[in-house]
């Protein structure tokens, strides 16, 4: 008996010790050692260690995502939010044109099928729709126009951002933009620059993106 009782002493020791390594919610932990409660069979103690350490596995390798303890969102978890809109938006507008884009802009009822295009591409990333409205103005498709009528096909390769220590939500973004002309076999690197401004939902109220220099050089 007082063999068992050692025994049982050590194992609890070792997986109490594994346990208080991880951070989990009050009541857990004492939850866990429900589960694992050791049963007697032929006058020795066997605690079922293999599952403990499988349980103890999964919680670790999980990072106890379904608790909800430290739920509130970290300023890196915030500024990848915002990035990705920013991001999404200059990659749908500087990348191609498609062939899409291409098939509205030469067929019939072209506004109507324009407008959907545009929807598809931007309106999810922007705060309403003034601001959306605001963007497709001045960029969207009219970007597309050079491009177009001068036979080049443009790529993001890369986007740089820098948030501003401004007291509203502000990064600043410098795109290496890859343009090539239709029948050329090397391409060249354009670097643009801009600004966004997001709400705290993520969303963009504002973008500015410094193309027409750009945009004059592909026709000359």
């Amino acid at each position: 008996m007082l063999e068992n009782n050692r025994e049982e002493e050590i194992l609890k020791k070792h997986l109490t010790k594994e346990m208080d390594s991880i951070k989990v919610p009050k009541g857990l932990k004492e939850d866990l050692w429900i589960q694992v409660k050791p049963v007697r069979k032929n006058k020795r103690i066997i605690l079922p260690y293999i599952a403990t350490l499988a349980c103890l596995t999964v919680l670790v390798a999980l990072g106890l995502s379904g608790f909800p303890f430290n739920s509130e969102p970290t300023p890196s978890d915030t500024q990848d939010k915002n990035i990705q809109s920013i991001e999404a938006v200059l990659n749908n507008n500087l990348t191609g044109p498609d062939d899409e884009l291409k098939q509205i802009l030469e067929g019939e009822g072209e506004l109507e099928a324009l407008g959907q295009y545009e929807r598809n591409l931007y309106k999810e990333y922007f705060a309403d729709d003034t601001s959306y409205q605001e963007y497709i103005s001045s960029y969207g498709s009219v970007l597309w126009v050079e491009p177009i009528r001068n036979d080049y096909k443009l790529e993001v390769k890369n986007i740089k951002y820098e948030k501003t220590d401004s007291k509203e939500i502000i990064y600043n973004f410098s795109i290496e933009l890859q343009y090539q002309k239709k029948g050329s076999e090397s391409s060249e690197v354009a670097t643009l620059n801009g600004q966004a401004n997001l709400n705290e939902e993520h969303k963009i109220e504002d973008m500015l993106i410094r193309v027409e220099d750009f945009m004059r050089s592909l026709s000359d």
